[in-house]
């Protein structure tokens, strides 16, 4: 049950923040990088994300997607100076786009990877957070994670069968890429939204009662050192 719906009380990373304090910069993130006008600031914020996933302790999911993101940029780089005509415009403008979004995703995958749901829940309960807010928020924080093992397996499925999940697959094997890749991923999409409902209800998260947590819920500096932090790039990002 604690795989399920994530209850473990293993500390990870150097810095414990607080699940308020995650949901603060989670917003304040994602209006940064929404307000940065230039792609200097752009990495800025997203160095500050990436040392927020190196110091909560998502070593692997922060190396991976702060690889993809620098390749994203220097694609976008030489793209713009050895690449002409029409071919420019597209790779260019795609990976503008991606560019301008990936550090949101960043941050929400750092985050929700960071997260435990006992904790969560006592912190949202603490600020008095309708629990119509409540449990959809905290069925989320487990349904991705989730959902990305069952992926895994998937992928590991697919070799067998002499199937590449990946682009280079899509693009030579199309139609079967597809239906080995899609259908058991949403299969397996609905049967994790069951089986969450399912603990969800069974570990008591309609009861009304006052919750309790073994994990400590207070803010701490690390809190004011992040919250300065990131309110002060957004307010850079605004005046700039």
């Amino acid at each position: 049950m604690n795989m399920i719906f994530g209850t473990s009380t293993k500390k990870q990373g150097l810095v414990h923040i607080d699940p308020r304090t995650k949901l603060f910069i989670l917003l304040v993130g994602n209006l940064s990088i929404f307000f940065a006008g230039s792609i200097k600031l752009e990495v800025i914020l997203a160095c500050f994300i990436i040392l927020l996933g190196l110091v909560s302790g998502a070593y692997r999911l922060t190396f991976k997607m702060s690889a993809i993101y620098f390749m994203i940029l220097i694609i976008q780089m030489l793209g713009s100076v050895y690449i002409g005509g029409t071919f420019k415009v597209i790779i260019v403008s795609f990976c503008m786009f991606i560019r301008k979004i990936f550090p949101c995703g960043m941050l929400g995958g750092i985050i929700i990877s960071t997260t435990r749901v006992n904790e969560f829940m006592a912190a949202m309960n603490r600020i008095h957070m309708p629990k119509t807010v409540v449990i959809p928020l905290t069925v989320m924080l487990r349904y991705f994670p989730m959902v990305g093992e069952d992926w895994s397996f998937i992928k590991d499925a697919m070799k067998m069968r002499n199937v590449t999940p990946s682009f280079r697959g899509l693009i030579t094997r199309p139609l079967q890429t597809i239906e080995c890749a899609y259908v058991p991923l949403m299969m397996s999409a609905s049967k994790v939204a069951d089986e969450l409902s399912a603990a969800a209800v069974t570990r008591g998260i309609e009861n009304p009662k006052i919750r309790t947590c073994v994990q400590t819920i207070r803010f701490s500096y690390t809190d004011v050192i992040c919250t300065i932090c990131f309110s002060g790039l957004l307010t850079i990002a605004i005046m700039t």
